[in-house]
């Protein structure tokens, strides 16, 4: 019984293995792999072409390294090339990313029976992944969600109203009284403010009403106002 339990097993693996390592096969596996991962990265929430996308790759695996001299390796690498990419959504430049998937491509063709033809076939696979890359930002407009959760998004210009100084723009034509006489710089009074001001002139004596003429930053010119 143990036998013929044994055999059936074994009868079912290289049935599994025969099919998987088809070349047609091991292409749509791949093509699902590659092609089904880059819609997952533009996808808010995992979804179903995720969930494929991971299946086609562990059945993948699971036949060709049943076959192959360099099964350990082609495994290892695979690990760290997963793991470079994804440690390249978290660091900034592309050289994690970059290692990671010629660490992923160098896998597969070490567990591949014939290195020139799955070579042809990660080439169109590649092909056809940029295709898509570009059709999801170019043509789609999306954006990598994980990116946009890490990256802060908020604007910071003066239209949302951040500033890289104290903006003193709105005291453009305002009247102000001065505090100190300005030789050519001093202190004015605005409201209950204290601003720091600078004469147009040379000089303008205390408690004389002026008129902001120009601001530039912190920098506040004013000049005696006219009757």
């Amino acid at each position: 019984m143990a036998v013929t339990e044994t055999f059936l097993t074994g009868s079912i693996l290289i049935t599994f293995r025969d099919v998987v390592t088809m070349p047609l096969v091991a292409f749509i596996l791949l093509s699902i792999f590659f092609l089904g991962l880059i819609y997952q990265v533009f996808s808010e929430n995992i979804n179903v072409v995720g969930v494929l996308s991971i299946a086609s790759i562990i059945i993948f695996y699971s036949g060709h390294l049943l076959i192959g001299d360099y099964n350990g390796i082609a495994l290892v690498l695979f690990v760290f090339g997963i793991a470079l990419i994804i440690m390249e959504f978290f660091v900034i430049g592309a050289i994690l990313g970059i290692i990671g998937s010629i660490l992923l491509l160098f896998s597969i063709l070490l567990v591949s029976d014939s290195m020139a033809v799955y070579s042809l076939f990660l080439l169109g696979i590649i092909l056809l992944a940029l295709i898509e890359w570009v059709i999801f930002v170019k043509y789609k407009k999306r954006k990598i969600p994980i990116l946009s959760r890490l990256i802060l998004n908020d604007s910071t210009d003066a239209e949302s109203g951040y500033t890289s100084f104290d903006d003193r723009s709105y005291l453009l034509g305002e009247t102000a009284m001065t505090m100190t006489p300005l030789r050519p710089s001093g202190t004015i009074r605005y409201g209950d403010q204290r601003i720091d001001a600078v004469a147009e002139g040379s000089y303008i004596a205390g408690n004389v009403e002026v008129k902001v003429i120009h601001v530039e930053g912190t920098r506040v010119v004013v000049r005696p106002k006219e009757d």
